[in-house]
């Protein structure tokens, strides 16, 4: 028995260094031959408890031998862990070096190309600005010079055309004086003969305006006695259709109101019918789900007492069989079943530390490959978008300095347009006047020569 306590402390302590070993690997960094020292201290032990359950067989010996071997197998699993885990850090600590560098670099490069865009965008705006200048001064020369030929052609114009006028309208103010001076004799015979017939025309109008008085004053007396009585009539109609209309609004009113009564009445009626009718039905209810109730509660209870009875019995009668063939077959085969598995589980849990470890130094190393080709892509991304932008406010700006130069372009344009088409206007209108100014000196001729005739 003291054999097997010391084993059992052993396997004890081997557990409690081999859960320190873990912790220290996963969170504390220790040394690996602090590792290696427990597996070598724990593989000796593991075969010291196989030599003593070589020579003493016993479940104990057994089971302690196995913890101890499952222990120096997982004080290696500690060592193999910790080195995967300094790999993974340094893995770690050479991406974050490459992501600095690639930042780096990345930061250079964007403000290389930045002062290029720069320049590039500082080399067009003085380029458009020059020509921007150059064409607002050719522009402003032309109008010069298009304003002034205008104003040359239109004050030459102009004066032919006044030169002209002039003469046309000195020559025939000559002749409307000479065929002033002959109608002034004609129209002084035709305004005596014009007074004679506007008086005989007077007194025609005064005799026909006194025959129509009379007659308009016939008919209004006419019209004023066919209109008292049309207003009797319409009066007496009124009153008649509005005696018609109180009757008959009374008997409805009366109507609506007895309707209106009985309808209440039936109302109310109906009412307490229905409520006397849904008390006895909800009473009749209640007794039948009480009583349904009470019945069927008796019956669950009794029935369930049953059930309790049979199964009690039927698995008291095979938990005692049960009990003892398991005791009779654990007797026997206690020592072998529990030596081949402590075989399996020790192969099986090394089996397993080496896969779980394998698993995790491939997940570790595809993690951080990701990682890192996640994050250059991303970089990438970024670099190009900064690109794109960049390239994006270059055109952009490009853009609206052409727009600006089109519409000061567009602007000097229209406002030679405006003023040549000022100009025009005032030939048209002055050319205008002159050709009324004629159309009224030959109309005043005319009417001259009528009166003359």
């Amino acid at each position: 028995m003291e054999l097997e306590a010391i084993f059992q402390l052993l396997f004890g302590a081997g557990v409690v260094i081999t859960v320190g070993l873990f912790a220290g690997a996963a969170l504390w960094n220790i040394s690996g031959r602090f590792c290696q020292g427990a597996a070598a201290l724990l593989g000796p032990l593991a075969a010291a408890g196989w030599i003593s359950f070589a020579f003493r067989p016993n479940a104990e010996l057994a089971v302690s031998a196995a913890g101890l071997t499952a222990c120096c197998a997982a004080a290696l699993g500690a060592y193999v862990l910790r080195r995967a885990l300094v790999r993974s850090r340094r893995i770690e600590k050479e991406m974050s070096r490459a992501e600095a560098r690639l930042s780096e670099v990345v930061a250079r490069e964007v403000a290389e190309q930045a002062s290029e865009l720069e320049r590039a965008l500082a080399r067009a705006r003085a380029d458009s600005l020059s020509l921007l200048g150059q064409e607002e001064r050719r522009i402003a020369e032309e109008r010069r010079q298009a304003v002034a030929e205008g104003e040359r052609r239109a004050s030459s114009d102009l004066a032919d055309s006044l030169r002209a006028a002039q003469a046309r309208l000195e020559q025939r103010i000559a002749s409307w004086a000479e065929d002033l001076e002959r109608a002034q004799g004609t129209l002084s015979t035709q305004a005596g003969r014009l007074r004679e017939r506007q008086k005989q025309l007077m007194k025609e109008i005064e005799a026909r305006i006194e025959t129509e008085a009379k007659r308009l004053d016939a008919e209004s007396e006419q019209h004023r006695g066919t209109v008292a009585r049309v207003r009797d009539e319409l009066g007496r109609a009124v009153q008649e259709a509005l005696a018609a209309a109180r009757a008959e609004l009374e008997t409805h009113s009366a109507e609506r109101r007895r309707a209106l009564h009985e309808v209440s009445e039936r109302l109310r009626r109906r009412e307490r019918e229905l409520q006397e009718q849904i008390e006895r039905q909800e009473g009749e209810a209640a007794g039948r789900i009480r009583a349904s109730f009470a019945d069927v509660e008796r019956r669950q209870v009794e029935q369930l007492e049953r059930t309790v009875e049979r199964a009690s019995s039927r698995y008291a009668d095979a938990a005692t069989q049960q009990f003892e063939g398991a005791t009779k077959g654990a007797r026997e085969n206690a020592a072998k079943r529990l030596s081949r598995e402590l075989d399996r589980a020790v192969s099986m849990y090394a089996r397993e530390a080496q896969t779980v470890l394998a698993e995790r130094l491939t997940q570790v190393a595809g993690t951080g490959t990701q990682r890192l080709e996640k994050r250059i892509g991303q970089v990438a991304a970024g670099v190009e978008r900064q690109r794109d932008e960049l390239i994006a406010a270059l055109e952009h700006r490009v853009a609206e300095t052409e727009a600006e130069l089109r519409r000061r372009l567009e602007a000097l344009a229209a406002d030679t347009e405006a003023e040549r088409g000022i100009l025009e206007a005032r030939l048209h209108d002055l050319a205008r006047r002159i050709e009324a100014l004629l159309a009224r000196v030959d109309e005043s001729r005319d009417s001259v020569r009528t009166l003359r005739e």
